[in-house]
């Protein structure tokens, strides 16, 4: 009996050892979108009336086919190492970047 709660016991460790570094993939992911989200907006909200689009959402559909998920995963992971994990200074790395990354679609 004592054999059967020791694997029980084993077995859920190792799924709530897994379940935790998913759900730490997945809040790491829906932050990176949330904040290319939000940086894409904020700037199309800015500049889309001097610009050549008809709409705040052609802004943002252009945009956002440009700025990848690839892109910005890219940009997150950068700024979580340098910042070491503080979501502040990952926050302001990742708008420091986004712009210089617009600025040079201008271009």
């Amino acid at each position: 009996m004592n054999r059967i709660f020791a694997s029980l016991f084993f077995s859920l460790a190792a799924v709530a050892t897994v379940s935790v570094t998913d759900a730490q993939e997945w809040q790491g992911e829906d932050y990176n979108l949330s904040m290319s989200g939000a940086l894409i907006n904020d700037h199309c909200g800015r500049v889309w009336q001097d610009g050549e689009y008809v709409s705040i959402h052609a802004c943002n559909y252009r945009l956002a086919n440009l700025f990848t998920i690839a892109i910005s995963t890219q940009h997150f992971e950068e700024c979580a190492v340098l910042a070491r994990g503080d979501i502040v200074m990952i926050a302001d790395c990742m708008v420091e970047r986004f712009n210089t990354w617009v600025a040079q679609q201008a271009k």
